[in-house]
């Protein structure tokens, strides 16, 4: 595709021919698939600027003024095809500039695309360090470590000794609240729990983290049976 090729069939996309040359351009863009390509991709980019203002009909007189302007009495048929390539050229810069301009101007108009939703952010994890009460020292009872991970409401609990036949239970206790029941520990092995939605708020700096040793099973009702061997608060990691 040529330069005059592309100024021609800018020309035909904005419609500026007439005549000959009009019927010659329309022939060849049923003929020509790149030309018609041309066509279309003109026309692709100066649509916006047909839509962006009204159609007004232009002063009867205009075309007989322009053509007057543009037209040389002693011109020759050698002197023609030079001012019509010059002319398609001048159309075709002209074109661009346009279709520049509305991607400028029409450009900033458009909504961004959204933005991706932030990456949600992970509570630090609170700590624990449940040791034996006074009093209820024992052999194969020793102090626990505890994690506890706020956004999966995941707990991890060390190995603990339990006795044989017997459960142990990990209890949550707010301050001035009532023991919760949270789930009983696997037997001298870690474990993980993880807490209901409507426990996790528990969950948080100052509870008490205890085990208690009960029956299999864990306690028959809703706080400790047996003797508690290891507590500690939660705290920030």
């Amino acid at each position: 595709m040529t330069p005059d090729d592309r100024a021609l069939a800018a020309e035909l996309a904005l419609g500026v021919l007439d005549g000959a040359e009009r019927v010659a351009a329309q022939a060849r863009l049923a003929a020509d698939p790149a030309f018609a390509a041309e066509v279309a991709r003109w026309t692709a980019w100066l649509a916006p600027l047909a839509l962006a203002y009204p159609e007004v009909a232009p002063p009867a007189a205009l075309e007989a003024r322009v053509l007057a302007a543009i037209e040389s009495p002693g011109a020759t048929p050698r002197d023609a095809a030079p001012r019509t390539r010059w002319r398609r050229r001048g159309l075709a810069a002209l074109a661009g500039l346009a279709a520049a301009l509305v991607a400028l101007l029409l450009g900033p108009l458009r909504a961004p695309p959204p933005l991706p939703p932030p990456a949600p952010t992970r509570a630090a994890p609170l700590l624990a360090a449940l040791v034996v009460p006074a009093g209820a020292e024992a052999p194969g009872r020793a102090p626990l470590a505890a994690t506890v991970d706020r956004t999966s409401g995941e707990i991890r609990v060390a190995a603990a000794t339990v006795p044989r036949g017997r459960s142990a239970e990990l209890w949550a206790i707010a301050a001035g609240g009532a023991p919760v029941a949270l789930g009983l520990l696997a037997p001298d092995a870690p474990t993980r729990l993880t807490v209901a939605p409507a426990r996790r708020a528990l969950l948080r700096p100052g509870t008490t983290l205890a085990v208690s040793i009960e029956p299999p099973g864990g306690s028959p009702g809703t706080a400790p049976t047996g003797p508690v061997v290891a507590a500690g608060a939660l705290a920030e990691g």
